[in-house]
């Protein structure tokens, strides 16, 4: 109430020569201007192992802004409880922007709806959005031996044997397990849950014949699609991935009102510089939207996430929104 009423008193150039010469703002202008130190190295850091989406995508992006730059940035993997442990090491860094986050989107989303107050930090106390990086979009795929040829298919098979048609998950509170559950849930059947340790492992199970489906990123199963190892039945969301363009979407193919997409972006501890946190969105837009970028994730079934930053932080409560009732409905926690 008292900033509405000042700016209700005061002209936008009064209220800007004030704020150019409070001492955050003088900080915050002296930080961006050095930033970054070339003798600082910058880390990417992922809190999941080499080979997955965001360790892709994290590497695309240290290369580029790297060479932009004129600066050091690696990668840095410090995997470990489910995203926990490099998630907590970031958020405990300090908030000057050498220290970043690439993640799943569900890591702010859903991990503090799951687990609670056994998270060993504040996600959205400690952590901050830094900028969006790309969509990976999420296949639904069986073993070709399954009789199943297309969704409608597969929502009669699972109805046909409840409690014994599954699908694998990299663990439990995943985007394979949510996207699953939602499906589960709109299509009106029961699916087993059974969780692995990582994505790999579960499509690995999938390959073997242990589970009826799994619901993965796209660049971990294109391969084994490509190579006729697995069945694509769709994807998950809006629309048709340019990577698998006759493979149509679940709501297109019998699940109306279904829509669920694997989002990757950065975060950073909360508190860095505002001019820091702009330079980092406004570069990574622009390697993202590179067609050298485009071409190169375009392999993988990736896209490039080009949201602007105001629509960007809604999207993120939606999906938190959507993604507690998929939680609710389901049961779902972490004990």
């Amino acid at each position: 109430m008292h900033v509405s009423l000042l700016v209700g008193r005061l002209s936008v150039a009064a209220l800007s020569a004030i704020a150019a010469t409070t001492p955050w703002a003088q900080s915050d202008n002296s930080v961006a201007s050095t930033y970054p130190n070339p003798s600082r190295t910058i880390r990417i850091v992922d809190a999941f192992p080499p080979g997955g989406s965001t360790d892709y995508l994290a590497r695309q992006i240290a290369n580029r802004i790297g060479a932009d730059w004129k600066a050091s940035l690696i990668v840095e993997n410090r995997a470990g409880a489910a995203g926990q442990v490099g998630t907590g090491w970031v958020a405990r860094s300090e908030a000057d922007g050498y220290n970043v986050l690439v993640i799943p989107n569900e890591l702010w989303t859903v991990a503090p709806v799951l687990y609670g107050k056994r998270l060993p930090y504040d996600t959205h106390k400690q952590l901050m959005q830094l900028a969006p990086v790309a969509e990976v979009p999420i296949v639904v795929t069986v073993n070709p031996s399954l009789p199943v040829s297309n969704i409608k298919e597969l929502v009669a098979y699972a109805a046909q044997k409840p409690g014994q048609a599954s699908y694998g998950s990299a663990g439990v509170g995943s985007i394979h397990q949510l996207t699953a559950e939602l499906f589960a849930s709109k299509a009106g059947v029961s699916l087993l849950h059974v969780p692995y340790q990582g994505t790999a492992p579960a499509i690995n199970g999938l390959l073997g014949g242990q589970v009826t489906a799994v619901f993965s990123p796209i660049s971990s199963v294109l391969p084994h699609i490509k190579a006729g190892k697995l069945k694509a039945l769709a994807v998950t969301g809006g629309a048709r991935a340019q990577a698998l363009p006759n493979v149509p979407t679940v709501a297109e193919a019998g699940v109306p009102d279904y829509q669920a997409t694997f989002r990757v972006s950065l975060l950073a501890p909360r508190g860095i510089p505002e001019l820091v946190r702009k330079k980092w969105f406004d570069e990574v837009r622009k390697v993202m939207d590179s067609a050298e970028v485009r071409n190169a994730i375009a392999v993988q079934g990736i896209e490039p996430d080009l949201i602007d930053h105001g629509a960007w932080l809604e999207r993120f409560a939606q999906e938190g929104r959507q993604w507690q009732s998929v939680i609710d409905k389901a049961q779902l926690r972490v004990e």
